[in-house]
Parts: structure tokens; C-alpha cells; sequence
């Protein structure tokens, strides 16, 4: 081949990869980029056009998701309260929290065991049904008895991690199919809720630690 002939070659190996590169765009190795490289007359060029739009297609190839990242482990220090020594207050069912009387033997049993969360709040897990709990709440140094923004047919499947001297609660639970994680935190007079975490599918709950 003559050096005139090479050059002109060359001309229409490169018009060829230029018209993969505007017709193929992602799908770089269908059939019609194909057939471009295969009307490159050189052989030598012609396989390098074929190898030139295989090397395309990789890199255009979309990459694989990124698999759901974990949340990040609990600042439990950061909400730290000193743990409350005193007596403990029991709840007035005849009274002040007959509103509560309903489950009055769980919620006296979870008082009477002493405070496990924010210094002196004792958390009470109660079923609601398959995979439901609701969770009230009992300030031991009073007996008051209170509603929580946990569980319920919107927090399947509630996993609470919590600590008596602190007032962080790290939730996670099933909502509308996925899992779902959140930081609730107690300020002193009631909860704060912060963003909600999409994990996954609703199995990403399940199999987390």
C-alpha cells in the first residue's frame, strides 16, 4: 500500500470511529457501528476500528449501583445524661394517665424495672400485631406516662438501639416496603425526629446487624 493510500485509509478509518461515536453513543457495539468498521478497506485499520468501538463500549457501559451504604454507628456521647438514682414514681392509672390503663400491667412492669433511656425515661415495647409495637413511655422520677412518635403499623418491624445515659434512640423499621432509619432524639420535653434514611428493600432490615 502506498503512503497516499495509507493516509487516505487512515481518513476513512477515522470518519468511520467518528460516525460509531454519533450513531452508537452507549450502545456502541450494536449492529450498525459494527457494520461501520466493516466497510474500512484495510484490514489492519478495520481491526483496529472493531477494537477501537469495543474499548467504547466498555467505557460507556453504565456502572454497576453502589450497594446501600449502612448508617453510621450511633453518637450516643454526643446526647450524654447522667442516669437518675432516685425512687421510682409509679404511673396513676385512676388519674393522670387512665388514658394508659388499657396496658396498665406492661407499662408498670417497664416502670418498676427503672429508667432505660435519656436518664430517666423507661422505653415500653408493647405488640400491636405481627411485626407491630407501639412504645410508651414512663418518666420514672414522676410516673408520668406518655405517647412516643415509635412503632405503630408505620414502623414495622422496629429495631430501637438506645442507651439509659443518653438521649439518642437510633430506629430502624419497615415503611412502605423499604427500611427505613432514623435518629430520634429526646430534648427534655419531647421528641425531635430527624431525616429518614432509605436503606433498601424492606429484607435490607432483616439482615442488618
Amino acid at each position: 500500500m502506498s503512503k497516499l493510500s495509507y493516509l487516505a485509509a487512515m481518513r476513512v478509518a477515522l470518519a468511520a470511529l467518528a460516525l460509531v461515536a454519533a450513531i452508537g453513543g452507549a450502545h456502541a457495539q450494536s449492529a450498525s457501528d459494527i457494520a461501520a468498521c466493516r466497510d474500512v478497506k484495510d484490514s489492519l485499520l478495520r481491526l483496529r476500528c472493531f477494537d477501537d468501538v469495543s474499548k467504547s463500549a466498555t467505557q460507556a457501559a453504565p456502572s454497576a449501583p453502589a450497594a446501600a451504604t449502612k448508617p453510621k454507628a450511633p453518637d450516643f456521647a454526643a446526647y450524654a445524661v447522667a442516669p437518675y438514682r432516685g425512687p421510682v414514681g409509679l404511673p396513676d392509672f385512676r388519674g393522670r394517665d387512665r388514658e394508659h390503663a388499657m396496658y396498665r400491667t406492661r407499662i408498670l412492669a417497664g416502670a418498676k424495672a427503672g429508667a432505660n433511656f435519656a436518664g430517666h425515661l423507661a422505653l415500653v415495647t408493647i405488640g400491636c400485631g405481627a411485626g407491630c409495637v407501639f412504645v410508651p413511655v414512663v418518666d420514672v422520677q414522676t410516673g408520668r406516662v406518655f405517647d412516643s412518635p415509635l412503632g405503630g403499623e408505620d414502623m414495622l418491624s422496629l429495631d430501637m438501639k438506645y442507651q439509659v445515659n443518653s438521649r439518642l434512640i437510633a430506629a430502624r423499621y419497615i415503611a412502605d416496603d423499604r427500611c427505613k432509619f432514623e435518629e430520634i432524639v429526646w430534648t427534655g420535653s419531647s421528641f425531635q425526629r430527624s431525616a429518614v434514611r432509605d436503606l433498601g428493600e424492606r429484607e435490607v432490615c432483616w439482615a442488618a446487624d
